[in-house]
């Protein structure tokens, strides 16, 4: 995520996220190949938490009324903030969508707390994960 992380902002390329069918969001939770390699997904109360292997990556995700919003943090990236979230200066918004391909989830993202979020995580792929 080191090169696609910059911050998330509210503005989004495409189709609203939330004017897109929310069904299959119910499903995210487990092991997930992405375009970054493997992620493990947990529920958590209303929303979810994640791990993934690129420079000990981490996520937490809110459902806020109409989409699932949040924050990714890692140990290293390529934009430090100015501020820290989840105990590391590189971070950024995060906002869930489905993709237009079920199983598939797209995780819309950005670089801390300013910008667009435009950058897209791709998460293709449930994996055996006996969750």
């Amino acid at each position: 995520m080191k090169r696609l992380i910059p911050a998330f902002a509210a503005v989004l390329i495409g189709t609203p996220a939330f004017a897109q069918d929310w069904d299959t969001i119910e499903t995210f939770g487990g092991a997930w190949e992405t375009n970054w390699g493997e992620v493990w997904v947990y529920e958590q109360g209303p929303g979810y938490e994640g791990t993934y292997e690129e420079d000990n990556g981490r996520f937490w995700l809110e459902f806020t009324g109409h989409v699932f919003e949040g924050i990714w943090a890692e140990d290293m990236a390529d934009q430090r903030c100015d501020t820290q979230q989840m105990g590391s200066y590189y971070w950024g918004r995060l906002q869930l969508a489905n993709s237009n391909k079920y199983p598939g989830i797209e995780m819309l993202w950005g670089y801390c707390d300013t910008g667009r979020i435009d950058k897209i995580w791709t998460f293709s792929e449930r994996l055996p994960d006996g969750l």
